[in-house]
């Protein structure tokens, strides 16, 4: 048996620390196959946005703050941000509020929106569109970028 030189040492670890890095570069990515669709919304593609209701939907890094301005109540709704990542909430009444994490929103695959942050390994998504679905409608609110602010 040869003696274990550093060199051999290094050489006999190259396999094992090219696991440990493809792990790493993995990045948590799940294949679409392996998530559970079974109670993911999907898009309403069949429903038309009516109209752009006067509800400004503010960015602030890694969360969102909307409030209902209009003279309308809305009950239990869905928020959709980009057409693709969604997120329940139980109503959303005149004057009210809503202070959001963009990562609660979620596709059909169960990913979240790439919101950004601190230890964020990749660049956050664009806030370009935001809808609210209620009722059988779907309405668009004014989503503002924050580097517009």
């Amino acid at each position: 048996m040869l003696p274990m030189t550093p060199s051999r040492t290094l050489l006999a670890l190259c396999p094992m620390l090219a696991l440990i890095l493809a792990g790493c570069l993995n990045d948590g990515a799940r294949s679409h196959s392996d998530v559970d669709r079974t109670d993911r919304p999907v898009y309403p593609d069949e429903l038309r946005q009516e109209m752009v209701l006067d509800v400004q939907v503010i960015r602030d890094g890694t969360r969102i703050r909307l409030t209902n301005t209009t003279a309308k109540e809305f009950g239990a709704s869905r928020l959709w941000v980009n057409r693709w990542f969604s997120r329940e909430i139980d109503g959303f009444g005149v004057g009210q509020t809503l202070d959001l994490s963009l990562a609660e929103f979620r596709d059909r695959y169960g990913e979240p929106f790439r919101a950004g942050g601190f230890f964020a390994t990749r660049r956050p998504d664009r806030l370009a569109q935001v809808q609210i679905e209620s009722d059988g409608r779907l309405l668009g609110l004014v989503a503002i970028p924050e580097k517009e602010r």
